[in-house]
């Protein structure tokens, strides 16, 4: 595990070093600035407690983790539909982005933008689905409860961790890696953009 938790770990000096150089090509809290900061944060502390979820092999909190870093690319698309103003305005008016609506029958959903992002990354709402699928009672959830034991029998285990799904757990750290570049793609086209148009 130490190398999953080193490729955590370099992600995240990647995104603090990424957080500087936004920073520095504006030089005051811009949006750019603000909504950046927010997602890499955010971001920094989902893969912080990844560590912990490698280590322990909790892996229906590490499924849940990787929801949560999903959640901040449809953040990031949300400012590609609405632009960056109108997306800060509605957070700092507490106002959600699904009471926006597309056309006169599609709000912004979390269904909308998640197949706006997988449009151009190739996977992202199966990647969804799953990270979905450990968030609520489901059949991964009961995989989780249970296992079969070395002699085929069904075993339960409500004990914290799953060390027999270490190489899921592997996997799906991965995963968190992945959706993490993802996002750091997603805001440089925010920030470059936003950038050109001053």
């Amino acid at each position: 595990m130490k190398d999953e938790i080193k490729k955590l770990d370099d992600m995240i000096l990647f995104l603090k070093s990424f957080m500087d150089s936004i920073y520095k090509s504006y030089g005051t809290l811009s949006r750019e600035v603000v909504f950046s900061a927010m997602v890499i944060k955010k971001t920094i502390d989902i893969l912080e407690t990844a560590k912990f979820t490698l280590k322990n092999y909790i892996i229906s909190v590490q499924i849940s983790l990787m929801r949560l870093l999903c959640d901040n690319a449809i953040a990031i698309e949300s400012v590609n539909e609405l632009g960056l103003e109108k997306v800060m305005d509605m957070i700092n008016n507490n106002i959600q982005v699904n009471t926006v609506m597309v056309d006169e029958e599609q709000n912004m959903s979390d269904g909308y933008l998640k197949r706006k992002v997988s449009e151009r990354y190739k996977g992202f709402d199966r990647l969804y689905r799953f990270a979905s699928s450990g968030v609520h009672f489901s059949k991964t959830a009961i995989g989780g409860a249970f296992y079969e034991d070395k002699d085929g029998k069904i075993v339960m285990n409500v004990d914290c961790g799953n060390k027999e799904l270490k190489k899921e757990i592997i996997e799906n750290n991965g995963r968190l890696i992945t959706l993490s570049k993802v996002i750091v793609d997603m805001l440089k086209n925010i920030v470059t953009t936003k950038k050109k148009k001053k």
